[in-house]
């Protein structure tokens, strides 16, 4: 089982699952975001990151890393209420809350899993193909 990526480390990686985990636990169907593999994918999303937005999300996966898993619970509840917060704080725990979904999101929703992972990709369960329509470009 891969535990670190082009961009991440070990810990950096298990900090990442564990964030994960707390947007997206899973349920009877859908599989949690640790369980699927789908983190060994980051390098696909983190490649296009400038440097320093690479290296400070870097620096907080690893700090979630350290932390417990009800503690990042209670953190994604906060970011995700936070959102109508005014001022310059409002706008930190926008960007926060953007910057950690929209990665946590784009792998979980991306239908690439681990290679240790047999169960159904979280597209498969919900029935969601992408296709290309192509059938006006035939004689």
């Amino acid at each position: 089982m891969k535990t670190s990526t082009r961009y991440l480390t070990r810990n950096q990686f298990r900090g990442l699952n564990k964030i994960g985990d707390a947007f997206i636990p899973g349920d009877q169907d859908l599989p949690s975001f640790s369980a699927c593999g789908c983190a060994r994918h980051a390098d696909r999303v983190l490649a296009y990151l400038p440097d320093t937005d690479r290296q400070d999300l870097k620096m907080l996966l690893a700090l979630f890393r350290l932390l417990p898993r009800p503690f990042l619970a209670l953190l994604v509840r906060f970011l995700e209420r936070a959102i109508n917060t005014p001022g310059r704080i409002g706008v930190l725990l926008r960007l926060a809350r953007l910057g950690l979904k929209g990665l946590i999101m784009s792998l979980y929703y991306s239908g690439e899993t681990g290679e240790d992972y047999t169960g159904p990709s979280s597209l498969a369960v919900l029935g969601y193909e992408v296709r290309v329509y192509l059938d006006d470009l035939r004689p």
